[in-house]
């Protein structure tokens, strides 16, 4: 018992050095998620999105987006246009889908806007499927934007932290679209645009000190 804490601690001051290489050194996945609802215990994932980035850059050639197979639409059909017919012509299975998330993320970081609510949905999921425990370190961009708001004492009014609103302010198009790998695409443009701001010599520690943690999955 005794080793395998010391085993456990030697692998977490690792990761806490490894942290303050230069942001580019690292490997992002950016993902967006789109669900029936807001609540993981009652609410179901309707499609996945997402996009790699890897030396700095977005590779358009891994974009993905996925619609789940067991996905109860409802009345947010009109938020993500996805439909029941859609979901039984393509829809894939949960299990299959999260096991392929798994694989990507083992090394990268994951990336998201409002990190809360996709983190909420992936552990329940997770445990839905009984799947293997799987850490993952993540970063929030809406979290970063609300700490570079916090720093310069810039107020932001309601609804200001929202993806589009974030973009606007640097000077980033808007997106017509409305879906998973849509809002994945956007959310990356947001994280390379706000690491611009931060200046070339950003580490993914800053990064993490800004909005990032790591997560479990069980």
């Amino acid at each position: 018992m005794a080793w395998g804490c010391l085993q456990r601690v030697k692998a977490w001051q690792q990761s806490r050095q490894s942290m303050k290489r230069n942001w580019y050194e690292w490997n992002y996945l950016v993902l967006d998620i789109e669900t029936s609802g807001l609540d993981p215990k009652q609410d179901h994932i309707v499609s996945v999105g997402w996009v790699c980035i890897q030396n700095g850059v977005i590779e358009l050639d891994s974009a993905r987006h996925i619609v789940l197979n067991g996905a109860k639409i409802g009345d947010s059909v009109g938020i993500h246009m996805i439909t029941d017919s859609d979901v039984e012509q393509h829809g894939k299975r949960q299990e299959s889908v999260l096991r392929y998330l798994r694989h990507l993320l083992r090394k990268r970081i994951l990336v998201m806007h409002h990190a809360p609510l996709e983190l909420g949905f992936l552990k329940h999921s997770w445990q839905e499927e009984s799947l293997p425990d799987f850490s993952v370190n993540w970063l929030d961009t809406l979290a970063i934007e609300r700490a570079k708001a916090n720093r310069s004492q810039q107020p932001i009014q309601d609804g200001g932290f929202r993806l589009g609103a974030c973009r606007e302010r640097y000077g980033l198009p808007e997106y017509q679209g409305h879906d998973a790998l849509t809002d994945a695409l956007a959310t990356a443009e947001l994280l390379l645009a706000q690491i611009s701001y931060q200046g070339r010599d950003c580490r993914l520690h800053d990064l993490n000190q800004m909005g990032g943690g790591r997560v479990r999955f069980v």
